[in-house]
């Protein structure tokens, strides 16, 4: 007998479906394609420490939001960048809250990635980017692949003190992103076209046009459109780690 999910229509009491959610049917390469599992608060990589990283006896300067600058200028996810640099995508956030001082070959492979090295991450020159007041659309950061047929396109206007993030959301028709997501913080989303099936963990959700959501990332998610129309939505989610 088919094992039967928990749909919830926002529109309607909730109710019980036959079968399985939609399959992800995101077309993106196998390879580019990473579970994250937050598995204990504060994890390390086994060549990170919380200890200090001085370079020739200079103390520590920021290093994570300097980071967090460069990722972003590239345009790259914390998953992208751990993928790419051969850590965690969990050392990659704990690094760039400062809650962990990477250790210099780590710090060496972050920064081969984003293209730069010590001698000018630590260099007297560095500039910080000018926070802006208005962020025009070529000026949006695509996080996804582009392969993806789910486009996320953060709100980013170079500040190094925001404490929320904001993501501009389309699905290509039965499209869906990452199977099992899981990130630290929590989520706030409205459906502004289309549907949208939210999967946390066994629990499937479904949401209309014009429906909103309040998720705790920690739990492992999946955003899935079953049309054959376009779905967008608005989201914001805190911390701005993503």
């Amino acid at each position: 007998m088919p094992a039967k999910n928990t749909v919830h229509n926002s529109a309607e009491n909730d109710i019980e479906e036959e079968g399985t959610a939609p399959e992800n049917e995101m077309d993106s390469p196998e390879d580019d394609i990473d579970e994250v599992v937050i598995d204990e608060e504060n994890e390390l990589e086994s060549d990170e420490t919380p200890s200090t990283l001085e370079m020739d006896g200079r103390p520590e300067d920021d290093i994570g939001k300097k980071i967090n600058q460069l990722r972003l200028a590239k345009g790259y996810s914390q998953r992208k960048l751990a993928r790419m640099a051969g850590v965690t995508n969990t050392s990659i956030s704990a690094i760039e809250r400062n809650k962990v001082s990477p250790a210099v070959n780590t710090l060496k492979a972050i920064l081969l990635v984003l293209g730069s090295d010590l001698t000018t991450f630590f260099s007297d020159e560095w500039k910080e980017p000018k926070a802006r007041v208005v962020v025009t659309p070529k000026d949006l950061i695509e996080l996804s692949e582009p392969s993806s047929r789910v486009s996320l396109k953060q709100v980013y206007n170079c500040s190094t003190t925001k404490n929320l993030g904001f993501l501009i959301e389309t699905y290509q028709p039965n499209s869906s992103t990452e199977e099992k997501i899981a990130h630290e913080g929590e989520e706030i989303g409205t459906v502004i076209e289309g549907k949208v099936l939210i999967r946390i963990e066994e629990t499937t959700y479904l949401l209309n046009e014009g429906d909103s959501y309040v998720i705790d990332t920690i739990k492992p998610h999946t955003f899935i459109n079953p049309t054959d129309g376009v779905t967008r939505i608005v989201s914001a989610h805190t911390p701005t780690t993503y």
